[in-house]
């Protein structure tokens, strides 16, 4: 199944600002991160516009969002 991500920030540079990657059935945000080498702790997780866990579960065609966290003041 088919997953689009948007990412912003330096990911966007890294990788692409916008990509779609397969995986496999029943695979959490946090393995999805975790194959892309990406630390769950340091962006908010967004799936089809709802702030998520790194546990949430993932299906076909979802759209996810890592937004970095902002830090300062």
């Amino acid at each position: 199944m088919k997953v689009k991500i948007r990412l912003y920030g330096e990911l966007a540079l890294k990788f692409s600002p916008e990509f779609e990657v397969e995986i496999e059935e029943n695979l959490t945000v946090g393995d999805l991160l975790k194959k892309l080498k990406i630390s769950d702790q340091e962006y908010h997780i967004l799936v089809n516009e709802k702030k998520v866990s790194k546990d949430h579960k993932l299906k076909e065609n979802d759209y996810i969002k890592l937004l970095p966290v902002v830090y300062g003041g």
